[in-house]
């Protein structure tokens, strides 16, 4: 059972590795997009979350191991790849699946990648 998983998951890396090497950035709508439309798309490996409150939020905070992250913020559609261990808080609210250590979750906040 571990070495079909394994595999799996190896083949998932190939098929998202060229694009995630490159990194995009496009711009689909103006600078004057409205905050409440960024959104953020993860699919990937991730320490186990945990829920945090910061000023009166509740949000989920969690280390990327392996993950590819599509954003849309300010405006602009950016993607990447997050490789080693680089902590993320997002809302706890999200669409789709944010297991102990995978995650494949849409987020309605844009993420700040620097």
């Amino acid at each position: 059972m571990r070495k079909p998983l394994i595999y799996i998951i190896f083949c998932f890396f190939l098929i998202l590795l060229p694009p995630l090497t490159v990194g995009m950035n496009s711009t689909e709508k103006p600078e004057g997009t409205p905050w409440f439309r960024d959104w953020t798309i993860l699919v990937g490996l991730v320490t186990r979350h945990r829920h945090v409150h910061i000023n009166g939020g509740e949000y989920v905070e969690f280390n990327a191991i392996f993950l590819h992250y599509r954003t849309h913020w300010f405006g602009n559609i950016r993607s990447g790849f997050f490789h080693h261990f680089d902590k993320i808080v997002l809302p706890a609210f999200y669409y789709g699946f944010l297991g102990n250590h995978i995650a494949a979750a849409k987020f309605n906040m844009g993420l700040a990648p620097y």
